[in-house]
């Protein structure tokens, strides 16, 4: 009887540059590729990692920016904050580098702001600023201060 092979399992870090590559091939032809490449690979790839989704939707909020789809880029925001721990337990050591490099806290101010939820915004401003990611934070979180 021969014996079954065992499906081949990709770590997470894995795949994560496979997604990263993938992208930043797709991102040459524009921002409506790079989104279209990660619409498939979320349809593709049921069991997507969570701290890789999160990464992936970050790429997909700055798409969505990019293109002015400013619900899709809302909603792309918040399933990113919610996979954040996840990014942190499935990277430790470079967590704050990653976190540092994403750009869904400025995607999410803008795409808030365009859609005139600017109290959403200046939350956005003050979780970035909790996380310690920049004095620009502070700043727009003073320009948005009127929203209180």
């Amino acid at each position: 009887m021969a014996k079954r092979q065992e499906p081949v399992r990709k770590s997470v870090k894995d795949t994560l540059e496979n997604l990263l590559a993938g992208h930043r091939e797709a991102a040459f032809n524009g921002p409506e590729s790079a989104l279209k490449y990660l619409n498939r690979t979320f349809e593709g790839q049921a069991s997507l990692p969570n701290a890789v989704k999160a990464v992936a939707y970050d790429l997909s909020a700055e798409a969505q920016a990019q293109g002015g789809q400013w619900e899709d880029c809302v909603a792309s925001v918040a399933l990113v904050l919610g996979y954040l721990p996840d990014l942190e337990a499935a990277f430790p050591h470079e967590y704050r580098r990653m976190l540092a490099g994403m750009t869904c806290f400025e995607r999410g101010i803008q795409a808030h702001s365009e859609l005139g939820n600017f109290h959403s915004a200046l939350d956005l401003c003050e979780r970035a600023l909790a996380l310690d990611l920049g004095a620009h934070y502070q700043a727009k979180r003073d320009s948005l201060d009127w929203a209180r």
